[in-house]
């Protein structure tokens, strides 16, 4: 999911840790956020082969706008910078290379200085028709509304592969250096990048758990799902059935199927995923449609919380932040999920003191949601987190 990120440079691998980080960085980002056009010229052309010019323009501005005037850059220790405005705190992740030019950029969501988090809490809400929320310490819940209430949660799902995976690890009976190999109906539409790879691309079950938390990838999920079994992962996320990302695809490309789907009970829904099982991947532009009501992944953020706690310490939970700014926290362990009307993110940071919060975030709406104003309200939330307000 993109969230106010230049993400195509970071994925690519264009985020490199340069040997000394500081004046250069600072500097780029000064020039970045001076007032007037964003000044494309100050990235490489790597960076521009990834990310077009018209893009970057198209992210930086508006965000320009919206924190105003930058007042100074500090560094807050390898490649993390935060831009300070009169009204706002800027995380950046930033690297440059041997000439000063930008060569990778994630430019997290704003975090206004003024207003309290209850003030955050209460934009919640305007986000979507549907939204919840669940914040706890320690187990303790800090501020909640509808914590128990089930919504479509996206790629958030994955979880509970994740949590499958792990018990039969901790139980012995798989090592995360197994080896499984990609076959013909693994394959599934993006996000993620293994549905490009050759079949039979032999990968370690620790390689595709990492791609399907970090960046998402629906194939290496779809993997997965069928290594550890349908009827596991359905009692670590207690819904049945669950559906692969290929079956969710397919359901939302063929409307018979997807009715039938819809309309029945468990077994006929079963059915259903029986008969998608002989089908090839559908037309990929009939899939990119709002969410369908029944053809989802339901959870509620204290279900999420709750599994995010099961599989927090693992290494493939923290690659990819989120929105959070890690600088913040000594550990954090993230998964979000989105598509067309659906956005979820949960996320488990470890305090400096040891304090362990939980911050699960839910919208639902019938229509493509503001995945900035969204982005802006969680990441407010987690840095008042941060600093104890």
């Amino acid at each position: 999911m993109r969230l106010l990120l230049l993400v195509a440079a970071l994925l690519g691998g264009l985020m490199v840790a340069p040997a000394i980080a500081g004046d250069k960085e600072v500097a780029s980002i000064t020039a970045l956020f001076a007032p007037g056009p964003v000044d494309t010229t100050l990235f490489s052309a790597e960076f521009l082969k990834a990310v077009p010019a018209t893009k970057i323009s198209a992210a930086v501005a508006p965000l320009k706008a919206t924190i105003g005037p930058v007042l100074g850059v500090t560094a807050k220790g390898g490649q993390s910078y935060l831009v300070e405005t009169a009204t706002y705190e800027l995380p950046v992740d930033i690297s440059v290379d041997d000439s000063g030019k930008i060569a990778g950029l994630l430019l997290h969501p704003p975090v206004s200085k003024t207003g309290s988090i209850d003030d955050l809490f209460k934009q919640v809400s305007g986000v979507a028709p549907q939204s919840a929320y669940l914040v706890t310490k320690n187990g303790t819940t800090l501020y909640s509304s509808n914590p128990d209430l089930a919504l479509a949660v996206g790629s958030a799902f994955k979880l509970g592969i994740l949590k499958a995976l792990k018990d039969d690890i901790d139980a012995g009976t798989r090592k995360w250096s197994d080896v499984v190999t990609l076959e013909p109906d693994d394959i599934s539409f993006p996000s993620g990048v293994l549905q490009g790879w050759p079949i039979g691309s032999p990968f370690t079950l620790h390689t595709l758990a990492g791609m399907m938390i970090s960046i998402s990838d629906n194939t290496a999920a779809d993997t997965l799902l069928k290594t550890v079994g349908r009827d596991r992962v359905e009692a670590a996320l207690g819904i049945a059935p669950v559906i692969t990302t290929r079956e969710l695809f397919t359901l939302k490309a063929t409307p018979d199927l997807k009715a039938k789907y819809q309309d029945g009970d468990l077994a006929a829904k079963r059915a259903v995923l029986e008969a998608i099982d002989k089908l090839p991947l559908p037309d990929i532009t009939k899939v990119g449609t709002p969410h369908d009501d029944g053809v989802e992944y339901y959870l509620s953020p204290a279900k999420l919380c709750s599994l995010i706690d099961e599989v927090g310490d693992l290494d493939v939970t923290q690659i990819n932040p989120g929105v959070a700014s890690k600088a913040d926290w000594t550990k954090v362990s993230f998964k979000g999920g989105s598509e067309i009307g659906v956005l979820s993110f949960t996320t488990e940071v470890t305090g400096k003191d040891g304090s362990v919060y939980c911050v699960s975030m839910i919208w639902n709406g019938p229509a493509a949601l503001d995945e900035t104003a969204a982005g802006t309200i969680y990441a407010g939330v987690l840095g008042k987190l941060a600093k104890g307000s």
